[in-house]
């Protein structure tokens, strides 16, 4: 069998540098090189988080969540169970955290997800006839965002999939869902365009304002 040798510059090898210089050139340079290379991060060094923006599409409400504690009002998430689905542990983190029963909004959310068999004649093709890599047409319940960063407390890498979920704004909270740490959590249904203001982390408002849009895009009046 023959044997392949592979050139490395800077601990990277000849081809992922290939990668990211040609990312930069579509890109016009805006890109740092270093986006472009592939990482690994093994799973004791990943964290995998999830969410929901909770909607009230009647009522033009978004729920949220203030911790008086640390002052920082933030969007209902957590992390998900060993075997869990990421979005079912998102609605469960949304409802354990609020206490306001949710269930998936579908939306219009611009995916790069693939679609279906049974979606392909909703969705637009290119000149050649292929389906378009963003499919845009099509009411799904894909994330709506992702966020990420490094966890200063663990160092793990650490991401937060986002999900849009409808609740009822006129119905009380359940008692009992939250964990003990949680249960000083106060819990608001604010106006939807005032909520991402509210937000203590700019990476939220700009989460809840892509759901808003996806609302606009499905029809909503929001």
């Amino acid at each position: 069998m023959a044997t392949t040798t592979t050139t490395t510059t800077n601990n990277h090898t000849a081809i992922e540098h290939q990668i990211a210089l040609q990312g930069v050139t579509l890109s016009n340079n805006t890109i740092p090189p270093t986006e472009f290379l592939m990482r690994c991060a093994p799973s004791p060094s990943l964290m995998i988080s999830c969410g929901c923006i909770i909607v009230d599409p009647s009522a033009r409400k978004i729920a949220i969540v203030h911790d008086p504690d640390t002052n920082i009002t933030q969007l209902p998430k957590g992390r998900k169970n060993i075997n869990e689905d990421i979005h079912a542990a998102a609605l469960r983190e949304a409802h354990e955290e609020t206490g306001i029963p949710v269930k998936p909004l579908p939306l219009r959310i611009a995916t790069r997800a693939t679609p279906t068999e049974d979606m392909m004649h909703l969705v637009r093709k290119t000149a050649e006839g292929y389906p378009e890599d963003v499919t845009c047409e099509v009411e799904n319940c894909e994330p709506v965002a992702v966020c990420y960063h490094r966890c200063s407390g663990t160092l793990a890498f650490k991401l937060v999939f986002w999900y849009a979920a409808q609740g009822d704004s006129a119905v009380k909270p359940v008692d009992g869902t939250k964990e003990v740490w949680e249960e000083q959590y106060q819990v608001d249904w604010v106006d939807a365009r005032s909520a991402a203001g509210r937000m203590s982390m700019v990476a939220d408002g700009e989460v809840i304002d892509k759901v808003i849009a996806d609302m606009v895009a499905s029809g909503y009046d929001i």
